[in-house]
């Protein structure tokens, strides 16, 4: 029996295909595990680099809340809850970046602690700004504000723990996915430590009355033209003019910001039953330290007639009556 000479065995060809296969297998393997790792450390460095950023903003606010503490008394209250929503405002976005911020697996741990670090400063720097304007505000009894305030220091002192923890896993891992060393950064240690007292804060709060809540509005008006003389019994000439309008302004004299501000203006004619539609202005808000000024035109106020006059500022939610938020004018048009 004669065998061909031409070609391998077709068990050879098999095994010749295999490792063929396998060959290829490895390749792509450590193509793939190269791609990988050039990937991960991309995404590590561009992370710690993130981290760094954010680390070095929480101390720059620490310092801020610090300062803040401080001087708790020396600024009004507007600047004060300015002060707090910015921070809490800055916590927040820097805590939703390192969120949103893809996390390789060599620096897992880094991360998660990053996070609870960002967002327990977020959380307790939120919390510290709603303590602060509850105490404020509180009933002499009503300590509430009071738990509020130790839950924001509770919540600061747990990011300071995770960052610290978050710099010693920075530590631990290769030097060459670390952009930069990460800041020293901590809200309730160092020289600030003494003011992250929350009975002492509350008591020192409660001590600033000028802090307090004031929903205040100041109106004062004038008509044009312009009254040029009274006669003694406290009727005030008005020039002729062919119309009669009252410029009010309404200023806020309070320390907030106040809301629906409603303004009424009547006209009524001195000793006459007749009947006038008042004029009525809502201004959405106001706020503090600024005025609003409206102008109330084409007032039927007959000439040689004499006629009170009454505008009127009040806030929604806000005291019925102040000192200062009335204006009211007798006075008679000049016919020529």
């Amino acid at each position: 029996m004669a065998y061909s000479d031409f070609g391998p065995p077709r068990r050879s060809r098999r095994r010749r295909n295999i490792v063929i296969l396998i060959v290829l297998a490895v390749v792509v393997g450590v193509l793939v595990l190269a791609v990988r790792y050039r990937t991960e450390r991309r995404e590590s460095i561009d992370y710690l680099t993130l981290a760094e950023e954010v680390a070095t903003q929480h101390g720059d606010m620490a310092e801020q809340l610090g300062t803040l503490f401080q001087g708790l008394g020396r600024e009004d209250r507007p600047t004060l809850e300015l002060r707090l929503e910015t921070l809490a405002t800055d916590a927040r976005d820097a805590a939703d970046q390192l969120d949103d911020q893809i996390v390789s697996r060599p620096i897992g741990e880094v991360a998660g602690l990053m996070s609870v670090a960002a967002n327990a400063w977020a959380d307790g720097i939120e919390t510290l700004g709603s303590a602060i304007i509850a105490i404020l505000d509180a009933e002499p009894d009503d300590e509430s504000g009071d738990e509020t305030l130790r839950e924001a220091f509770e919540l600061i002192r747990l990011g300071d723990r995770a960052y610290e923890r978050a710099v010693g896993a920075v530590a631990e891992l290769d030097a060459e996915l670390v952009p930069s060393p990460m800041p020293d950064v901590t809200y309730t240690e160092g020289q600030y430590e003494p003011l992250y007292n929350h009975v002492l804060v509350a008591d020192r709060l409660r001590r600033q009355g000028g802090l307090a809540e004031l929903v205040d509005v100041a109106l004062s008006a004038i008509t044009v033209p312009a009254p040029v003389s009274e006669d003694g019994a406290g009727i005030w000439s008005i020039p002729a003019s062919d119309s009669l309008a009252l410029e009010v302004t309404i200023s806020n004299t309070g320390n907030v910001i106040v809301e629906g501000v409603s303004v009424l203006v009547t006209l009524q004619r001195v000793a006459s039953s007749e009947e006038f539609a008042p004029l009525g202005r809502l201004i959405p808000s106001i706020e503090p330290g600024k005025s609003e000024i409206l102008l109330f035109e084409e007032l039927a106020a007959e000439p040689g007639e004499v006629y009170s006059i009454t505008a009127t500022a009040t806030v929604e939610g806000g005291p019925d009556e102040t000192d200062d938020n009335t204006f009211n004018l007798v006075f008679e048009r000049n016919a020529e």
